[in-house]
């Protein structure tokens, strides 16, 4: 249990952040989905075209952003849920739960069905009751396209939500450290050395290292602050990222798993400390809030357009790089928008 001092600390802590708990998840959700945007735009475009046809600076270049910019985005996510569904103040029954759960299945049987159709279709050349049962089979799987194992793994922590929420309730800092501990060395260090060793494992939704992102959501947003340790550390695993990114020639010469972990806390307590702002002051970011999850989910399918219908090579760079972000993130919202309006789809996307 926290000693005397640190229970005193923490109650102090939490009063200004009850304020503002609301206004800075939003703000994380609304610039975290645009933050995914343009991480894929870029790793699309890389995957598309290649190290050797866009050459080592536009490589390096746009790995670099994408570092800086958008790879903390899905752990900020995963840290935002657990920091509201895991707070021990906050009622969060099986009800509610299922209804978030099935939210996911309801995701998953629509678009995650299309993603799987579509691949499908493309890989055989048309559509055939073979093609469907293959397309069900790998969204059974989980081998529906490739970011949506976040919608996996949400499915999965709020089928597990009650049974981490006996951690937080007893406050047990020194116990939740040890999970914590467990988990990122358990697992993101192993998933960190399988890579090195060129080898893979299946991991059909990512669950095991979201459930660490999701405590250390609640960890943080309880026991950490923006201080000199939390921005040394930070700045310290961006600047690891940076060079592996510039040892690679512009891919990781190692993989992010265990260094991108300090630097998404960072962006996190930075939301928490100055994000304080009402969302409903500023329309687009409430909006962007809003769609955040549907853009998530719909966005691969503007990009997948783009990278067969235009050339990256025929632009300097930075302008087909802006050109699909912006195409891809105004699509996207309109998208959700119009499904949203589609009976049954209100509320789920």
């Amino acid at each position: 249990m926290p000693s005397a001092s640190s229970r005193a600390r923490i109650a102090a802590d939490a009063a200004p952040k009850q304020g503002v708990r609301v206004a800075c998840f939003e703000w994380a959700r609304a610039v975290g989905c645009v933050a995914i945007v343009f991480l894929h735009v870029i790793t699309s475009m890389h995957s598309a075209v290649g190290f050797e046809a866009l050459g080592s600076v536009r490589m390096f270049v746009g790995g670099a952003l994408v570092i800086a910019c958008g790879r903390w985005a899905v752990p900020v996510f995963l840290m935002v849920t657990g920091a509201l569904l895991l707070d021990p103040d906050k009622d969060v029954g099986w009800e509610r739960l299922v209804r978030y759960a099935l939210r996911m299945v309801f995701v998953l049987c629509t678009f995650g069905l299309l993603f799987c159709l579509i691949e499908s279709v493309v890989t055989h050349g048309g559509l055939s009751v073979a093609v469907v049962g293959e397309a069900l089979l790998n969204l059974v799987t989980a081998r529906s396209w490739g970011h949506l194992w976040y919608v996996y793994a949400l499915l999965g922590l709020y089928l597990l939500t009650p049974l981490l929420r006996r951690l937080t309730v007893r406050e047990d800092r020194r116990l939740l450290e040890v999970v914590l501990a467990v988990l990122y060395v358990g697992v993101l260090g192993t998933l960190t050395v399988l890579h090195l060793l060129k080898r893979t494992v299946f991991l059909p939704v990512g669950l095991a290292p979201a459930t660490f992102y999701y405590l250390l959501g609640w960890y943080a947003w309880h026991y950490l602050r923006l201080d000199g340790r939390s921005v040394a550390a930070g700045v310290g695993s961006l600047a690891l990222l940076l060079i592996c990114q510039a040892l690679g020639h512009g891919e990781l010469a190692l993989p992010e798993y265990c260094l991108v972990a300090p630097y998404g806390v960072l962006v996190f307590l930075l939301f928490a400390r100055y994000a304080v702002a009402p969302v409903e002051r500023f329309p687009l970011v409430a909006a962007l809030a809003d769609w955040s999850f549907g853009i998530y989910v719909v966005h691969p399918l503007f990009l997948h357009v783009i990278v067969r219908v235009v050339d990256p090579l025929a632009f300097p760079l930075g302008v087909y790089e802006l050109l699909a972000f912006v195409v891809t993130l105004v699509g996207s919202v309109l998208l959700v928008d119009a499904v949203r309006r589609i009976p049954g789809f209100s509320g789920r996307i």
